[in-house]
């Protein structure tokens, strides 16, 4: 969300909760229009003329056309470079390590156990992960104290996507019941991070970095 922060000096939660509500619309938006759209002459402009269609969908503070310099999921050039510095790893640094490792033991255990008919909510669950990886990693990243509501909002939203993603994993065990004690494993590990989450967030919440 950082194209829309000059918008934004001095909210608070709730006004960066609805932000981040509308960037996750936007987002859904986008990868609903994508099929329509994947290969045609001029698709980028094809997808965004949709999403000016829709007011709600404008950045707060933001001119309709502040949309075409939006990407969702956009990354940085530097894929292969490491998650921190570890001359200056921050704290929660840790957190995304155990999550990303997590992650990559998913993608193992979908691959060599996940029975057929059960890919998509396999992929679903890589994509939970995926999910909780970036909001937690832009919560452990944002360190000004003057984005102190947005990284307290940053953290309750990672919460709520930990949440879903542990009840993604119950689901798939109860479908796969051969598959339910690795299944258990990772929730048992995913509470652990739980409680690292909700420490730092309680240190966001005194002003502590």
């Amino acid at each position: 969300m950082k194209e829309f922060r000059p918008h934004s000096q001095n909210w608070n939660e709730f006004q960066w909760e609805q932000e981040i509500r509308r960037d996750e619309r936007r987002i859904s938006c986008y990868y609903r229009e994508l099929p329509e759209c994947l290969d045609l002459p001029g698709e980028e402009e094809m997808i965004f003329n949709s999403l000016l269609s829709r007011p709600d969908l404008v950045p707060t503070g933001g001119a309709p056309d502040s949309l075409r310099s939006w990407r969702p999921g956009e990354e940085d050039d530097d894929d292969d470079e490491p998650l921190f510095d570890d001359n200056s790893r921050r704290p929660g640094s840790e957190l995304i390590i155990q999550l990303d490792h997590l992650a990559v033991e998913w993608n193992t255990l979908a691959v060599s156990r996940l029975r057929a008919g059960l890919e998509l909510p396999g992929l679903g669950i890589c994509c939970a992960f995926g999910k909780l990886l970036a909001r937690a990693a832009d919560f452990v990243d944002t360190i000004d104290p003057a984005e102190r509501a947005l990284r307290i909002s940053l953290g309750k939203r990672a919460l709520a996507d930990l949440n879903d993603l542990v009840g993604a994993l119950r689901q798939l065990g109860e479908q796969q019941r051969s598959m339910a004690a690795p299944l258990e494993l990772f929730i048992e590990l995913l509470s652990h991070a739980r409680e690292q989450l909700l420490d730092l967030l309680d240190n966001a919440r005194k002003g502590k970095y």
